[in-house]
This record gives C-alpha cells, structure tokens and sequence, in this order.
C-alpha cells in the first residue's frame, strides 16, 4: 500500500557535492557510503526536508521540472535509497565495505589507524618543486641504469632472485598504496586501510580504500590515482643508486623491472591506475560499463539506421570499449595460434617449475618466466569468461 502521505527527512549524516555539470555525489558520513546521482534526483531529494509529504515533494518538484513522475515512482527511488542511510541509521544498514567488489578473498592488514600515523611524514613529497626534482632525477638516474644494463636481465638467474625479486615487489606495492593514502590525505579526503586479495580471483592485488576522493575535484582526484605510481619509482630510483653504489647489478635491473610492472599500471585496462585515471579524465566511474554500452547502442543504431542520441565523449568511451576487445582479441589471437604449444603444455610446465624449484635447480630465463605468466593470464581471462557465461544462462533458466 502506496502511503502518499509518508512524510520523509534526510538523515543529518548526508552530504551532497557537485561531481559533474549535470550529477551529484551522495555521501553518508556515518555508513561511509556512497551513491552518484543525477540532477532531477537530486532535486527530489533535496525536498525531503520533513516539511512535506510525498505529494507535495511531488507537486514542488514539477513546478520547476517538466518531468512527469507518479509518487509510486518516488517511493520507489526514496525505497532504494534506504540501504544508503539516506533517511536514517537503522541496524539492517552495514557499513560500506572497505574491500573493492573486483577483490575476491580479500582483508584489510594495515589498518587505517596505522596508515594514519605514517602519511602525514610523507606529504612533502607532494610539494611541486620536490615532485618535479625527483621526477627528473629518477628520468636520469633510471635512464642511466637501463642504458647500462640493457638486456642483462637476460643472463639472470631467477632461482636465485626469485625471493629477493618478490621481497622488493611486495614493498613497492606496499608504498604504491601508501601513495595514493598519502595523496589522499594531502587532498584532506579521508583514507582506509590498506589490504590484499586476488583480481580475477588468481592475480595477487594490493589495494588501499580512498574512496572518499569521489568528493574531491577531477584533477585531485587524478593526482592520487597516479600518486602509487609516484612511489614506486621513489622506490626503485632508491634502489638503483643502492645498486650503482655497491655495484650490484642484479639489485639495478630488479629496479627497472619494477619500474616497468609500476609503468604498466598507467595502462588504461583492467583494474589498473590508468584505468581510474581516464574516468577521472571523462568524469565517467563505471567506464568499462559504459563503454560497452555506448557501443552497443552505436552498432544497433548502426543496423536499424537510427540516429543515436551521444555526444562527442560519449564516441570516444565507445571506442575505448572497441580498443578493449581488439586488444583481447589480438591477445587471444596470440596464444591460440602463436602460442599453442605452451598453452598444451602448461600443466607439465607448471609441474616441472614447482618440483624444480623444491629440488633446489630450477633454471628460468626471465623471458621465459614471462611467457609463463602470460598463459597463466590466458587461463584465467578464459575462465572468467566461461563462468560469466555460465552465470547469464543460468539466470536465463531459472527465468524461464
């Protein structure tokens, strides 16, 4: 039963701020929890003061908006807004969850508390002039060190820095959440823990909750989606100069490689900074939804010669959709017909890794490893795929 007469109030715990021209953030101090919405919702929210019933927020808002709306219809948005706390603390509302949904068995092991103590010795690193002195220097230094050692990783003997190898990534992984914790809290935007778990439920992830950036503006919110990248080369020009000072080559190109693994992250794909990066840049959160989506409604308005209504960005999120399965599909194109052989083989090739490196005389190059790695990635995507396959005709048959 439809109570027309219901009179609601927003909670004092939410908090509004303008994230585009045309949406606004919605934030529940309290609950920690987050919703983005667009104008006309907002502006129905915005009369739930406790002055008024459904009705009245109904005939308030269409003295100033052209859209119809039933008050059914704002009964059922103000009822979805419920698990956001948006109208009060009850205990059927949790508490956001600090671990991200792309995260499988994750936990938190550095707990905000900890993290708290440590960021504020390192926003001086966020000041301009020392910024662009340790960007250039790591430029130089970084430049030096591959010039020297420049194929060398080939002669590496991974048995033998397997431990050391995995000791320096787990630190600069470390320090690359602390950076974006760090900018975070120059940006005086409230930061979490930091955790680990698995992305595509096998590749081991870091990853710290700075959600509170969505308040923040594009261009701050940018600086700390590159600022883990910014640590990581601190780190690694740290240990190059280790490296050069005791001669330790080994020591220089682990730095570079980590280097490349922090570059890498400025990818726009998958998970990856970059990522996070270029929804900043479009205002877009969700980008890989609406990439596909955009292009799903270009190629249908393609084939029924209609005319669709997308602006300019909205193209160009299409064509990063596109860009994503071409890169996948190039990828797969690889492994299948390239790379056949080593994917038949893997299983023996993993076996023969494992009982070698327990016997003590593993040999591997470091391209070898890589390729390694690389058919591991193409089990896992293609078992992600199955199982999301799996999971939509399951959904269609129990719809049935």
């Amino acid at each position: 039963m439809i109570d027309k007469n219901h009179i609601y109030k927003l909670s004092v715990d939410i908090e509004f701020s303008k994230f585009n021209e045309n949406e606004y953030l919605l934030y529940n101090s309290n609950l920690n929890k987050y919703t983005k919405l667009n104008q006309k919702y907002y502006d129905l929210l915005v009369l739930a003061d406790g002055s008024r019933t459904v009705s009245e927020i109904n005939i308030d808002f269409q003295k100033n908006d052209k859209t119809i709306i039933s008050d059914a219809q704002i009964i059922s948005l103000f009822d979805k807004l419920k698990q956001y706390g948006i109208f009060g603390h009850s205990d059927s509302i949790k508490e956001n969850i600090k671990i991200p949904n792309y995260i499988k068995f994750g936990f938190i092991f550095l707990k905000s508390k900890i993290v708290s103590k440590i960021v504020p010795f390192l926003k001086l690193l966020f000041n301009k002039y020392i910024f662009f002195i340790v960007i250039i220097l790591s430029l130089l230094v970084l430049s030096l060190s591959l010039f020297e050692n420049y194929n060398e990783y080939t002669k590496l003997d991974i048995a033998k820095i397997l431990p050391l190898f995995l000791l320096l990534s787990s630190i600069a992984t470390i320090l690359h959440e602390l950076g974006h914790a760090s900018a975070s809290h120059y940006y005086k935007a409230k930061h979490g823990g930091i955790g680990f778990g698995f992305y595509l439920y096998f590749l081991p992830a870091f990853f710290a909750d700075v959600t509170d950036i969505w308040r923040l503006d594009r261009r701050k919110r940018i600086v700390v989606n590159c600022a883990g990248v910014y640590f990581e080369i601190i780190f690694c020009l740290v240990l190059t100069l280790i490296g050069m000072f005791f001669k330790n080559q080994s020591l220089e190109i682990l730095a570079l490689i980590i280097t490349g693994t922090a570059l890498y992250n400025l990818l726009p794909f998958l998970r990856a900074d970059g990522y996070w990066i270029l929804s900043d840049l479009l205002n877009k959160p969700n980008l890989n939804f609406h990439s596909m989506n955009n292009l799903k409604v270009i190629i249908i308005s393609l084939f029924k010669n209609e005319k669709q209504n997308l602006i300019k960005r909205d193209y160009f999120i299409a064509f990063y959709g596109l860009f994503n399965i071409v890169l996948i599909g190039i990828f797969f194109y690889y492994q299948i017909f390239l790379n056949r052989d080593s994917i038949v083989n893997f299983p023996n090739a993993i076996y023969t890794v494992i009982h070698s490196l327990f016997q003590g005389d593993l040999k591997m190059s470091f391209e070898e490893l890589i390729k390694l790695i690389s058919v591991l990635i193409f089990y896992i995507i293609s078992l992600k795929i199955i199982s999301d396959l799996l999971k939509k005709y399951s959904k269609k048959i129990r719809s049935l």
